[in-house]
């Protein structure tokens, strides 16, 4: 019995040791795979690790023989033309190729109508023969012949067989750039998208009406400088909703608008043939408009008032190399509304198969145009409308990008100061005597007179043309923050009214904390003239004559006389005019003999040698309190052109040298303008 009750007690007790026993045994197993795990992961880190380190010794391997093929290449030698593979080495080589082809093509054209002339043979041209890398469009400077400052040309070129196509086409390309638009090679027109054409342009005539005389609802006042813009939100509820235009989604664009009224001096119908007439068009603006060519001319449209259109090209450029150009392809209509009145409206239309400059920007112009309205005497009140959608695929520069967004670029207001001037200049050069503001001096006729100021006409439309200077090179150790570099281009000009041959531009934009009208009159002022333009050689300049070209008296062109260095002795041609938005002063010089041609007026000037250098002058974007002046600031361009050698010349040339040259000369006359001004 006793022992039967200590089994019943024992047994609980002996259960629960043994409870615990396997317990404690369970425990440590649990620790041991714990342990076990982390000895695991600690073998994976260190391997890890280990992975890690070998794949930066082998990324530092890569790195090493990426760098030594870098050099390899700056220093390996091009078997087909002997130079370097460095940028500047290509370029100069094929630069000295591009200069030998012209002037092969010139002998071989030589060649050709010498055995056309005398032996009865027909040489196919040139032109015709396969050019696989494009134009012909690089010249070469030479390090043995001495470059001229300017044109000296004691003779005027006769017309040659150089003369096969526009400046416009033989410029450097420094970079592979798409080919510019062939406006020759549009294909006709079918007769749906001459119906669709219709279509827009009755819209678009129908909308720029309608933003016209809805004045008071449709246009707002810019916080910026107060001017007239379109309200957007009204815009859009009123017009876009059957509008053929289509924004770019991929990139962020904005708008453009604005509109300006003036009463011009000239009479309406001609102000209209002028709008329509491309050549007219690019005439009238000649510090805007870079390039214009009419590619359709569509039917009169079936309306009881006369409607004319046309498919019309232009390229608008202004200010400086900083400003990219802008193209568009624009469907131009007049419609006379009245007897005295009518309506001109632009808008952009697509063409197939059309390609642009790939960095310049996608330009939209939304209807926009004028409303021409006869006066008395001779006169027309025109209201210009601008709108334009503009996408940048560059971001502008920062002396000209507040300006541009602003609307000061491009806008109504520009338009309308360039026809203002235009219209008096064209005024004043067709009365026939000497108005009392003009001093002739050694012009002695009506035609010498004629002469040069068609010379000064022609010479800031070339200036503000080789502004574009869309293939380039950069001098980027020269820029600052209120400067933009030397930029320098070079051509090789086939065209009649400038040296054949090489010609190497540079140029730079700089800001002065100066009023645009205190830089236009230091730049005229003769008496510190020779302290600045090396054309000088230190020494006075006199007037010799000089004709006003409107109402305000600083616009002219005046023949400068410098004091005679030697036996070479030259005048200089310069032309300069200022209005609210800025103003131009362009230079050239003259061998004597060919100064006293135009001078005399017997001479075509448009076969005159001129190769023109200057300044253009313009307000930034902040807004002024007076009008007199046009700001408190100054954004200055500057270029200089250089006559190196001629189409015929064999030397071997070096673009390198002839950059620096220039790149000298620019910068040297920046550091005196600046310090004359106390703008250091």
């Amino acid at each position: 019995m006793t022992v039967l009750v200590m089994k019943r007690v024992l047994t609980p007790t002996i259960a629960a040791i043994t409870l615990i026993i396997k317990f404690k045994g369970s425990k440590r197993f649990f620790m041991n795979v714990h342990i076990q795990t982390i000895l695991s992961d600690v073998n994976w880190i260190h391997n890890e690790k280990a992975d890690n380190i070998a794949l930066r010794v082998e990324n530092m391997k890569i790195r090493c023989v990426n760098e030594a093929m870098e050099k390899a290449l700056e220093t390996v030698l091009c078997p087909p033309c002997g130079g370097p593979h460095g940028k500047e080495e290509q370029l100069c080589n094929l630069q000295k190729l591009r200069t030998k082809n012209v002037i092969l093509k010139t002998e071989y054209e030589r060649l050709s109508s010498y055995l056309t002339k005398h032996g009865g043979y027909s040489i196919p041209s040139v032109d015709a023969l396969p050019d696989l890398h494009g134009p012909s469009t690089y010249g070469s400077t030479s390090n043995n012949r001495p470059a001229s400052y300017g044109s000296s040309s004691n003779h005027l070129p006769q017309q040659s067989s150089l003369l096969r196509r526009p400046c416009t086409r033989e410029l450097i390309n420094t970079t592979p750039l798409p080919k510019p638009v062939l406006l020759q090679h549009f294909q006709q027109l079918s007769q749906l998208e001459k119906n669709r054409m219709f279509e827009i342009a009755k819209n678009a005539v129908a909308e720029v009406m309608s933003l016209i005389q809805m004045e008071h609802s449709m246009w707002i006042k810019s916080t910026i400088d107060g001017r007239a813009i379109i309200d957007p939100g009204n815009y859009k509820r009123y017009f876009t909703k059957n509008s053929h235009l289509k924004s770019p989604s991929a990139l962020q664009s904005h708008h453009e608008s604005s509109m300006e009224v003036v009463v011009v001096q000239m009479d309406a119908r001609n102000l209209v043939d002028m709008f329509l007439n491309t050549e007219k068009w690019a005439r009238l603006f000649p510090t805007i408009v870079n390039e214009a060519k009419t590619i359709h001319v569509l039917d009169s449209m079936d309306h009881p008032r006369q409607t004319y259109s046309r498919v019309v090209y232009e390229q608008l450029h202004i200010l400086s190399p900083l400003v990219l150009p802008r193209e568009f392809i624009i469907l131009r209509t007049c419609q006379q509304m009245k007897e005295d009145l009518w309506l001109i409206a632009d808008v952009s239309c697509y063409l197939q198969n059309v390609e642009f400059e790939s960095t310049a920007p996608i330009c939209t112009k939304r209807p926009s145009g004028v409303l021409i309205q006869a006066l008395p005497h001779g006169r027309s009140k025109v209201t210009w409308i601008e709108h334009v959608e503009v996408t940048d695929k560059v971001w502008p520069h920062q002396l000209y990008r507040d300006l541009l967004y602003g609307g000061f670029g491009y806008g109504a207001r520009r338009w309308t100061a360039t026809l203002e001037r235009m219209c008096e200049r064209l005024s004043l050069y067709s009365i026939n005597h000497f108005p009392s503001t003009d001093y002739p001096g050694v012009v002695k006729t009506i035609e010498g007179r004629r002469s040069v100021m068609s010379l000064g006409e022609r010479m800031l439309k070339n200036f503000a043309w080789i502004m574009k200077m869309s293939d380039k090179l950069d001098l980027p150790q020269q820029s600052g923050a209120n400067n933009s570099g030397v930029r320098i281009s070079v051509r090789t000009n086939t065209e009649a009214g400038q040296p054949p041959g090489l010609i190497v531009c540079a140029g730079s934009s700089l800001s002065l904390p100066l009023p645009p009208l205190k830089v236009y009159d230091f730049l005229r002022n003769l008496e510190v003239r020779h302290q600045w333009d090396v054309l000088c050689h230190g020494n006075p300049v006199t007037e010799a004559a000089r004709f006003v070209t409107g109402p305000d008296q600083k616009n002219n062109v005046t023949f400068l006389q410098p004091s005679s260095v030697g036996e070479y002795k030259l005048m200089i041609l310069q032309d300069g005019f200022i209005d609210a938005l800025g103003g131009m002063v362009v230079y050239a010089p003259m061998e004597i003999n060919t100064a006293y041609s135009a001078i005399s007026g017997q001479v075509d000037p448009s076969t005159i040698p001129i190769l023109p250098s200057g300044f253009i002058i313009s307000r930034d974007s902040r807004p002024s309190s007076s009008e007199v002046d046009g700001g408190s600031m100054t954004l200055l361009t500057l270029a200089f052109q250089i006559f190196v050698t001629g189409p015929s010349y064999y030397t071997d040339l070096n673009l390198k040298d002839s950059a620096t040259t220039v790149n000298a000369l620019v910068s040297s006359a920046v550091q005196r303008i600046k310090a004359m001004l106390n703008c250091e």
